[in-house]
């Protein structure tokens, strides 16, 4: 759950405003519109910065989807993936800077920030795609190692006994197994932690993690309009442009969402042509220290 809730939160509401803005490709808004729980899981993925410009690249290449029916999906991954990287560039500052000594992982930082996007943005639950049990008490220790062990299986089914193509069999079982063992799943959050945070906040954490960094202000432009869009409403007389503007001196949230939209407004000029491939690593902020 690391930093999940925070994540798919930026995603969400880069892509609302990547929807409502004239300025993004509509190839890009095809396949955000139509594969959002795709760019969700590109949302909660790491190591975006290394593979995202080449993807990028490979699929306007083959853009318009034709015969390969995962274009479309595989794009809006490689979005959320973006927003994930800008995400991270915002907040871990923050963690550093707030909670250096926390021995846990994640820290609480962190898990406020979660436990705050929870109840503001997804309304406690009441929004998509969460539960308003998601933060409830934990189940019982036993039932919840119950639960890892059948994903732990889950994951394990889409691995494969077969060779890749072309390759040896020789010793290939014994290679799988290693990488096996090194990539599995490891299931180190503790949600109780979550769960006591939303149920009793620590009033020194709140003003430590939220209040004094600023992670989260609601009138900032950028979030008002991210919120009136979410809420199926006009945006208010905010215009997107000028919210864009503002966000850089706004909070710690809004920051991120406009640093997440900066992104994909690059990789639309790139799709359509009109940035190269050096600007664009640019302005992804590749290879730049930070995050």
């Amino acid at each position: 759950m690391s930093e999940n809730l925070t994540h798919t939160a930026v995603t969400d509401d880069c892509v609302r405003l990547a929807l409502h803005s004239p300025s993004i490709c509509e190839p890009f808004k095809l396949a955000l519109r139509d594969h959002l729980e795709i760019a969700r899981l590109g949302g909660v993925t790491r190591w975006g910065d290394r593979h995202s410009t080449d993807l990028l690249a490979r699929y306007r290449e083959a853009w318009p989807p034709g015969h390969d029916d995962a274009l479309a999906p595989k794009l809006a991954f490689v979005l959320g993936w973006l927003c994930h990287r800008a995400a991270d560039r915002q907040m871990k500052p923050v963690f550093r800077r707030t909670d250096p000594d926390c021995p846990c992982k994640p820290t609480d930082c962190s898990v406020y920030h979660d436990v705050f996007v929870f109840h503001e943005v997804y309304r406690s639950g009441s929004e998509e795609p969460y539960s308003p049990r998601m933060l409830a008490a934990p189940p019982a220790p036993e039932l919840e190692e119950e639960f890892r062990i059948l994903m732990q299986r889950a994951l394990l089914g889409m691995h494969t006994f077969v060779p890749e193509e072309g390759k040896p069999a020789s010793g290939d079982v014994d290679v799988w197994l290693g990488r096996l063992l090194e990539l599995r799943q490891r299931f180190y959050v503790d949600t109780a932690r979550y769960a006591e945070a939303a149920a009793n906040p620590d009033p020194d954490k709140v003003r430590r993690f939220l209040d004094e960094p600023n992670f989260y202000d609601p009138d900032d432009a950028i979030i008002r309009v991210a919120r009136s869009i979410q809420r199926g409403r006009a945006d208010e007389g905010i215009g997107l442009d000028d919210a864009l503007r503002e966000a850089g001196a706004a909070s710690q949230y809004a920051q991120a969402v406009g640093k997440a939209y900066g992104y994909i407004r690059a990789a639309s000029e790139f799709f359509m042509g009109r940035l190269d491939r050096e600007t664009l690593q640019e302005d992804l902020d590749i290879g730049k220290p930070g995050g």
